[in-house]
């Protein structure tokens, strides 16, 4: 496995391996943006919390969003 890739656990129990593109702090949390490795268009904002990964849907992924337009 390359350094830049990491397998998640889906809902499922699935693993499903992904690209490390970015990893960011906004508001005192570590956010990861990744790709499928096998799907490319599937690009998915992860979130830090209590030592696991959660996805970032709806509002609050247009706000990190647009708090790192904002940064950039």
């Amino acid at each position: 496995m390359e350094a830049d890739e990491l397998t998640l656990v889906d809902e499922d129990g699935v693993e499903r391996r992904f690209r490390l593109h970015d990893a960011f702090d906004v508001e005192g949390a570590t956010y990861y943006l990744v790709e499928a490795v096998n799907d490319p268009d599937e690009v998915l904002l992860l979130k830090e919390h209590m030592g696991t990964l959660e996805s970032v849907e709806g509002e609050d992924f247009d706000r990190v969003l647009a708090l790192l337009e904002e940064e950039g």
